[in-house]
């Protein structure tokens, strides 16, 4: 799942004196030792942790076709995470990488089937004050697959698929703060994204490539400039408003400029959309299809994460080691992007015991809409889960 927050380790305590222990904190009475916190064993170098899960990915067209079918893929997954102290210039001390595989169950006949996947997390932990700060500076995610949309429609496959993005955050976003007390709290938005990304065949035929980087503020609105192609270059803007505008120079000579809704005709929100290709114009109306009608989201992006407290542990995640202590973290997020006619839900569900994540769920829906028409075109269901097998701790 792209574009969205590809790892959230965050960990909970309750605040009741049961559990104090387990954290390392103790409750106090007139007379007793002021309490003394212990850091929780977490981002220690040389820790490794195993997982087992699987993963599954439909597309379904509105209108599906021979040439554009409904589609979906099955894997089993195999997930190893090792912790290491970072490079001397890496933007955070320690490394956290995920290596997670895919194994095929059921081909997708669309999208990309992927393969491999390589995260990096750069974190730090910082105690001070009785607390501990869990905070990432950057993420960096390497994905290796096979372009099943390029194999259907281009012909001389595979069409091997490969993507690099690192997501820089204006500020270390904090994961966790030990103690923490159940509650929510809004993730901020604001962060670099770099992408890199090509598709092409054995003989060197590319099917689709980009080169981009993009500037996200906290209310969701962003600037991307880069190269969508060979020798084509692309400036996109969304505002915080909602308006948003396209330019494509090279092969194309695309221009795209979307307005605010206003009352059509019918008295029915549309949105002004204009589109002009090699030197023509064409207006049109389209369907309102931001979420409620009316106006864009405010903010166009946002996140929350919710500390939910004790838990149990889903029994599909099969974990295969010891726990106790259980605690839920959620993590929500939207996301409307009007120049790509693009609507996201996800959600991450983690169950932490003694400060390691031994089940992980994550859910995703994507609407797609024609930007001219306001028309669904497709939507994309994704679903993530994996359960501890193994942990290693120094």
């Amino acid at each position: 799942m792209e574009q969205t927050i590809e790892r959230a380790k965050l960990l909970a305590c309750m605040v009741a004196a049961a559990f104090f222990a387990a954290c390392g904190s103790v409750s106090s009475s007139p007379g007793s030792p002021i309490p003394v916190f212990t850091p929780l064993r977490v981002l220690i170098p040389g820790s490794k942790f195993a997982y087992l899960g699987k993963f599954s990915e439909s597309i379904t067209y509105a209108s599906p076709s021979p040439q554009q079918p409904n589609s979906t893929g099955l894997y089993s997954t195999s997930d190893l995470e090792k912790v290491s102290s970072a490079a001397p210039n890496a933007p955070a001390p320690i490394d956290v990488q995920r290596d997670l595989r895919y194994t095929v169950k059921s081909a997708p006949t669309s999208g990309i089937q992927p393969q491999r996947r390589i995260l990096d997390s750069f974190e730090s932990s910082a105690v001070a004050a009785g607390s501990q700060t869990i905070s990432q500076a950057a993420l960096r995610s390497t994905t290796t697959g096979i372009d099943q949309t390029a194999n259907r429609t281009q012909g001389g496959g595979p069409y091997r698929y490969r993507s690099k993005v690192t997501t820089t955050y204006l500020a270390p976003q904090i994961l966790l703060v030990f103690p923490l007390v159940i509650g929510t709290r809004t993730v901020p938005q604001a962060r670099t994204v770099t992408t890199v990304e090509r598709s092409a065949n054995n003989k060197g035929v590319v099917y689709s490539s980009r080169n981009t980087m993009a500037r996200y503020s906290n209310a969701g609105g962003y600037f991307e400039t880069g190269s969508v192609g060979p020798s084509e270059t692309t400036r996109v803007k969304e505002a915080t408003d909602g308006m948003g505008s396209l330019a494509n120079t090279g092969t194309t000579g695309l221009q795209i400029a979307i307005g605010l809704p206003t009352r059509g005709p019918s008295q029915t929100f549309v949105i002004p959309v204009s589109r002009t290709e090699e030197g023509v114009k064409h207006t049109y109306l389209a369907n309102d299809w931001y979420p409620g009608g009316g106006a864009p989201l405010s903010p166009l992006a946002s996140a929350k994460q919710t500390v939910k407290g004790q838990s149990r542990i889903p029994s599909s995640c099969v974990v295969k080691v010891p726990v106790s202590d259980v605690q839920e973290v959620d993590t929500s997020s939207i996301t409307l992007d009007v120049i790509t006619g693009a609507f996201a839900v996800e959600r991450t569900r983690e169950f932490l015991s003694s400060g390691t994540t031994v089940c992980r769920i994550m859910s995703s829906i994507v609407y797609a809409y024609g930007l001219t028409s306001g028309s669904l075109f497709s939507t994309t269901v994704d679903s993530f889960e994996e359960g501890l097998t193994a942990a290693s701790v120094p």
